[in-house]
């Protein structure tokens, strides 16, 4: 699971339990930064991998995270069922159902995510605003 991270006020909130990562969560948790001074994104995620001027002279700071995956080859057991056609005793056919397990292997895996966050920085130093790419972009749900 990826590691977010949160200005520290909003690690104590009670609200940040739930179920699983999503694009949406990622954008939820990033949200709580809106009005945050610039220091604390230097202070919790470190120096941008690039800080741009806009137009009207506010900056825009990119952060930029790719995390390795790899899940081990293992198999698993899938239920499945088949009808076969058998004589009886008295000679007549018959048709069964029955329900068997197969085996399936699946191989080891590797993959990258990416997640790519730019925010804009305020001629007062806070931050107003954010835009998120990347399937590496997920967090918890808050709400």
């Amino acid at each position: 699971m990826r590691r977010t991270l949160l200005p520290l006020a909003a690690i104590a909130a009670p609200a940040l339990l739930a179920a699983c990562a999503t694009a949406e969560g990622y954008r939820q948790q990033t949200e709580l930064w809106l009005g945050l001074p610039s220091d604390a994104l230097l202070l919790e995620r470190g120096a941008p991998v690039t800080r741009d001027t806009l137009s009207d002279g506010r900056e825009m700071w990119v952060y930029f995270e790719q995390e390795h995956h790899h899940t081990d080859g293992y198999t698993r057991s899938i239920p499945d069922t088949r009808t076969v056609r058998r004589k009886n005793d008295a000679g007549e056919f018959v048709e069964i159902t029955e329900t068997f397990h197969r085996t399936v292997y699946e191989p080891p895996r590797d993959w990258w995510t990416e997640c790519e966050t730019r925010f804009v920085i305020g001629h007062d130093g806070r931050i107003q605003d954010f835009r998120f790419n990347g399937d590496g972009c997920v967090a918890e749900e808050i709400y």
